[in-house]
């Protein structure tokens, strides 16, 4: 045996198992500090995960026990009212009509012979031969022009004769709001038929 065995072996009787690979660290103090720094990495890294789930079961704790309160504080739910009955509601409704409920509205099927003209509807007239070119008076363009000719009134006199009450059953018919006045209709067509 040579003397560097007998040395081996008489520091492996000395020395246990265990301890063996901790005195080669020493031997390399480069390795000794690597592996001391993933030691103390590896612990520092276990106890922040620790330290964070515990914080996040705490938060959730709290959050269940204020859910917990806030349920507790919460007014009882009230009954239920009726709901209002529904209304019918008409773009542009009669004067002399209410708003009806959709339950109580069975209006009755009207012909051509029973309807009654609303009061203040302006008389219709039958298309004449040479009908007046009622856009020439400001405020009618070629749409209202025709629902004018649908209601019977072709003429600038037809127009000129509207009496206020048909003025305002027209301007409401229309959904006009007071544009015939506005825009002095009968003035215009009054100007228009005298210079015809």
């Amino acid at each position: 045996m040579s003397k560097s065995q007998e040395t081996t072996t008489a520091y492996d009787a000395a020395m246990p198992q265990e301890i063996a690979g901790a005195i080669n660290l020493m031997a390399h103090p480069f390795a000794g500090a690597a592996a001391m720094g993933a030691l103390g990495v590896g612990l520092a890294g276990q106890a922040m995960g620790m330290w964070l789930g515990a914080m996040a079961g705490a938060a959730e704790a709290s959050q269940r026990l204020m859910q917990g309160l806030s349920d507790e504080a919460a007014p009882a739910p009230r009954p239920a009212a009726k709901p209002a009955p529904l209304t019918l509601v008409v773009s542009r409704p009669a004067q002399d009509r209410k708003p009806a409920t959709i339950a109580k509205a069975k209006a009755p099927a009207r012909n051509a012979q029973t309807a009654k003209a609303p009061a203040g509807k302006p008389a219709p007239m039958e298309k004449p031969a040479q009908p007046d070119d009622l856009k020439a008076i400001g405020g009618i363009g070629p749409k209202l022009e025709k629902v004018l000719n649908e209601l019977g009134i072709w003429t600038y006199g037809q127009v000129a004769a509207l009496q206020p009450a048909e003025l305002a059953w027209l301007d409401d018919h229309l959904g006009f709001a007071g544009r015939i006045g506005r825009d002095d209709w009968v003035g215009q067509a009054k100007a228009l038929s005298a210079g015809a």
